[in-house]
């Protein structure tokens, strides 16, 4: 069997030569004209990866389990067998994946000289997309607030209770609004998405330092706000209550971080991850580690380990502490260099999972937004774990999957018809 093409790829060949075609894609045709060389020396222009499309439909389908359900599907996530789970992974692939959409086509970027204006104007054309995507991402946010609060509304005016986070903004819309607009007011389910507005303003500085060759940089001066951050315990305020942000901004911008710099290495060397047998088995005695502290014993008290800091020593989600960041780096890691990621590379393009991948913005709303009903229309005091907690479990799924499935092949159709002219006409699409 050959080597699998893995989500983050790691020893791929030689930069140069000929490129290499994903699974099922056919040849060109002798007459096409060859493709221009990458901007980026040494590089190869980005492959959409089939792989990392599974995987991310996997931590889509855990997202939903662990939102929706109440009882028995909750056990089988991620979050039961480790310090990290399924947001970490979305977060490191977010990072990963703005590196091979945006990078090529930043390279030049800031340059004075009038030879490089073609350079320029690909780089504004890439400051254009994100300004975009910005505006797409908080624009998701707000709707789902918005469905939130006249669900909550519904139930209110229906004499039941919705969820909890939403009862300030029953009692004050008005004065919470500005806060929700301002991305200070984060209710349960609704604190994902303003992690990633704010991720995004980012990748400009990100993408000037490596198109320079500075990825590094850029990564040092990450890696210090994170620990900085997490030792002093700072975070960004919300309203209302003082316990700031759900995904600590200044602490999950560090794993973002780390995401692009693999991207950025797997443009330039198609080794975003080389294969070292040492960290192989570090990476599968750390998780082996976890796993025996999560069903065994559970996560360390705070301050196991004083005077160590807890930032240090405890797995925090909040601020993603240092067990935590490592556990994901881990899982990563050993799954790129295992069978499971054969098995993802298999897969064809309209696999269930990797159609929710390609699509993961609108099929997470979605989710969300079917956990949100699910969650208000549970009847009080039914037991999770009971044969109709389970039975509710069951129909919340299958139902809740029907419809993000739904929408990612709606989806996947739509682009595939829209992009068909212009392939047809011999360019390609942006």
């Amino acid at each position: 069997m050959g080597p699998a093409r893995p989500a983050f790829p790691p020893e791929g060949g030689p930069a140069r030569g000929r490129p290499r075609h994903g699974p099922g894609a056919p040849p060109p045709p002798a007459s096409s004209p060859p493709a221009p060389r990458s901007p980026l020396p040494g590089a190869l222009a980005p492959w959409r990866d089939g792989a990392l499309d599974i995987w991310r439909g996997v931590a889509l389908l855990a997202i939903f389990i662990n939102h929706a359900c109440a009882g028995w599907p909750r056990r089988v996530t991620p979050l039961n067998f480790g310090f990290s789970d399924s947001a970490d992974l979305f977060v490191l692939f977010a990072g990963y994946v703005a590196a091979l959409a945006y990078l090529p086509g930043f390279a030049g970027w800031p340059t004075r000289r009038q030879a490089d204006r073609p350079a320029r104007g690909r780089a504004l054309a890439v400051l254009r997309r994100l300004l975009a995507r910005e505006a797409l991402l908080y624009g998701a946010h707000l709707a789902l607030a918005g469905f939130a609060f006249l669900l909550a509304l519904a139930l209110a005016w229906a004499g039941r209770d919705g969820t909890a986070s939403l009862a300030p903004w029953l009692r004050d819309p008005w004065g919470l609004l500005g806060p929700l607009l301002a991305l200070r007011y984060q209710p349960e389910y609704l604190n994902i998405l303003p992690l990633y507005c704010l991720l995004l303003p980012l990748l400009p500085g990100l993408l000037a330092l490596a198109a320079r060759g500075r990825a590094g940089l850029a990564l040092g001066l990450s890696a210090t706000l994170w620990l900085a951050a997490g030792l002093s315990g700072t975070n960004l305020p919300t309203t209302p209550g003082p316990q700031g942000w759900f995904f600590n901004p200044l602490c999950w911008q560090f794993l973002f971080t780390i995401g692009f710099a693999l991207g950025t290495r797997q443009l330039r060397s198609r080794r975003a991850m080389p294969r070292h047998p040492a960290l192989c088995w570090a990476g599968l005695a750390y998780l082996g580690l976890a796993l025996l502290a999560m069903r065994a014993t559970g996560l360390p008290e705070p301050g196991w380990l004083a005077p160590l800091p807890d930032f240090l020593s405890v797995p925090d989600k909040h601020f993603l502490s240092l067990p935590r960041l490592l556990h994901v780096l881990a899982l990563a890691y050993v799954v790129v260099h295992s069978p499971l990621q054969a098995w993802a590379s298999r897969q064809p393009h309209h696999h269930p999972l990797a159609l929710m991948g390609r699509h993961s913005l609108p099929v997470f709303c979605a989710g969300t937004a079917a956990a949100l009903l699910a969650t208000a229309l549970r009847p009080p005091g039914l037991a999770p774990f009971g044969p109709g907690g389970l039975a509710l479990d069951l129909l919340v799924l299958t139902g809740g999957l029907a419809a993000q499935l739904l929408l990612a092949r709606w989806l996947d159709g739509r682009q595939r018809a829209a992009t068909a002219p212009t392939l047809a006409s011999g360019t390609v699409p942006g």
